[in-house]
């Protein structure tokens, strides 16, 4: 069973996406992200969370971090650059597109995905490591 962890600064949102990857068979833990926690990735630090998942969906807000102008994206492929990756970029305006570069692994879903759709972009992130 693939293990999944959404990480998504808004909690409904989150969790419906949490909800549509279990019914679709993946293991799913859920995380608000630097926003609301004190989040050890941004300190160059290895996260519980980050290492029991297999795969990594992200809101691209949540990768943004203007706290000392770093951004959260930069940081998680710094630790985890291995680590299949799925930036979810539901109403992102023009620019907050750069928070990470497209490269093998990481895939991007612009627009609020569907089920399935988040499940394609997750099998495509496994299938290019």
């Amino acid at each position: 069973m693939t293990r999944a962890l959404v990480v998504h600064h808004l909690p409904a949102v989150g969790s419906d996406e949490v909800v549509a990857l279990r019914t679709l068979g993946y293991a799913v833990e859920q995380c608000r992200g630097p926003a609301t926690c004190d989040c050890p990735v941004v300190h160059g630090r290895s996260c519980p969370l980050v290492e029991r998942a297999d795969v990594l969906v992200y809101d691209v807000v949540g990768l943004r971090l203007e706290r000392d102008g770093r951004e959260l994206g930069a940081e998680l492929r710094a630790l985890y650059a291995d680590k299949p990756l799925v930036v979810v970029a539901g109403g992102a305006e023009p620019g907050a597109l750069e928070a990470i570069e497209p490269s093998d692994g990481v895939v991007w879903l612009r627009g609020v995905p569907a089920a399935e759709r988040l499940s394609l972009g997750i099998e495509e992130a496994l299938g290019d490591r």
